[in-house]
């Protein structure tokens, strides 16, 4: 069940103990080019995500697991590519693990290999319909099989009385395992961030930037090898 920030406060300490914690922080990263209102913006966002994240760690527990999408590798290759996939968070989440939080691989690098070609194929627009509908159900079918290995590596990897971060896409389609409690951290910049970004998108010039893990895909393989 989800939580909302809001309701997070010193009873929860003793109502959640010895559970399995997950705090939910919607993914943003831009790519190169952005309009530096948008890059402040997203500034101010990570800055209030690193508050949130601390005042829960103060009521529920140290986080001891960091996971981020598209994220298949640990150690010093994983902060490699997690400084590819999230150049604006990654400093924050970096911190994390230098306080004793560890860099888990949350996903299977064939299916995230796999789900960025479909998305490469999308990006160019086929002209044919049978690529174009052959490029689609790939794409969903990897993207769902994603998620489907992110809920697992959470399942098998927290412990019990563990507080874990999650970093995604807002609009992700994980199903958590119903004994985890999970708490959406969703700081005041969220809003604003989200308003920017469709602004954008109705202007034209700097559409909405893609998801950040697929952005720079290219860049995480390189840095992965």
């Amino acid at each position: 069940m989800t939580q909302p920030l809001s309701q997070t406060g010193k009873p929860l300490a003793d109502r959640y103990s010895g559970a399995r914690k997950l705090f939910l922080v919607p993914n943003y990263a831009f790519p190169p080019g952005m309009p530096q209102d948008g890059l402040d913006l997203l500034q101010r966002y990570w800055s209030e995500v690193r508050d949130a994240v601390g005042n829960l760690e103060r009521t529920l527990g140290q986080v001891t697991r960091v996971y981020h999408e598209m994220l298949f590798s640990e150690g010093d290759d994983g902060a490699k590519m997690l400084e590819s996939l999230n150049p604006q968070g990654h400093g924050f989440i970096q911190a994390m693990c230098s306080a004793g939080a560890s860099l888990v691989s949350t996903e299977e690098r064939e299916l995230v290999e796999e789900h960025t070609d479909w998305h490469r194929v999308l990006s160019i627009g086929p002209a044919s319909q049978k690529v174009m509908t052959a490029a689609i159900d790939g794409f969903q079918g990897t993207l769902q099989a994603r998620y489907e290995k992110i809920a697992e590596r959470i399942q098998d990897t927290l412990q019990e009385g563990e507080s874990g971060v999650l970093f995604i896409r807002d609009d992700h389609r994980v199903q958590f395992p119903a004994e985890i409690q999970v708490f959406y951290v969703a700081p005041p910049a969220l809003d604003a961030l989200k308003r920017w970004i469709a602004d954008q998108a109705r202007v034209g010039p700097h559409a909405e930037p893609p998801p950040a893990a697929e952005a720079a895909a290219q860049e995480n393989e390189d840095a992965a090898e």
